[in-house]
């Protein structure tokens, strides 16, 4: 039998679905993935802002793909709304800095069922806009390149008060899309704990300029 939370929870992700989907409906949307990296068949760990998550879940819906988010409430909300969309969620701690859950998020993605794996650079804590390592450490476990991706919105409400700048989308507007050029990961950039390539990511989702790996 389902409880009070379990009700709640579910009646919100409906909500938020719901409303994502008015908005694509009601909004022009436009991918600009020039080199067809989203259509190639590769799998990759996909890059995002936290703040530009809500933007994204319908993108590629009805594709197998990967989606890393926590175990706590919040991590609840989306992993209903990733089911809906056609997601897989993967469930890990706030702080986890790897470890064993690299190698279980290897064995998954990598297995049968291999498939691309979405990850906010800069989640679920912050710092706004700092990518961490998670991210990097799972593409070079899983030998995949990172592929940063962006949203744009015309209209939106972007909430000041959170860390990440939370974008929701308003209807009747414009949606940009980019997906940026990949990021092979080497041993090099892990001795270094993927600093320059944590820059080298950021400042291509910042602003939009390309780098080539």
């Amino acid at each position: 039998m389902k409880t009070a939370k379990d009700l709640i929870e579910n009646f919100m992700s409906r909500i938020f679905i719901y409303y994502i989907l008015l908005v694509y409906k009601t909004s022009r949307v436009s991918i600009e993935d020039n080199l067809g990296l989203l259509e190639s068949g590769e799998d990759f760990v996909i890059g995002f802002w936290h703040g530009e998550s809500y933007c994204l879940y319908p993108v590629l819906r009805g594709r197998r793909l990967y989606v890393v988010t926590t175990r706590d409430m919040r991590g609840d909300y989306i992993s209903m709304i990733c089911r809906f969309f056609g997601y897989t969620p993967i469930r890990v701690p706030d702080e986890s800095a790897g470890g064993n859950f690299l190698f279980e998020i290897r064995k998954m993605i990598n297995g049968e069922g291999a498939a691309s794996l979405a990850v906010a650079l800069d989640g679920p804590l912050g710092p706004y806009h700092e990518p961490k390592s998670f991210a990097f450490a799972a593409a070079r476990l899983s030998r995949r390149r990172v592929l940063p991706v962006t949203a744009e919105c015309s209209l939106k409400l972007t909430s000041k008060r959170r860390w990440d700048r939370y974008t929701v989308p308003l209807p009747f507007g414009e949606i940009r899309l980019k997906v940026h050029m990949p990021f092979e990961v080497g041993k090099d950039d892990v001795k270094e704990d993927f600093k320059a390539l944590r820059n080298a990511v950021k400042n291509i989702m910042e602003t939009g300029e390309n780098y080539e790996n």
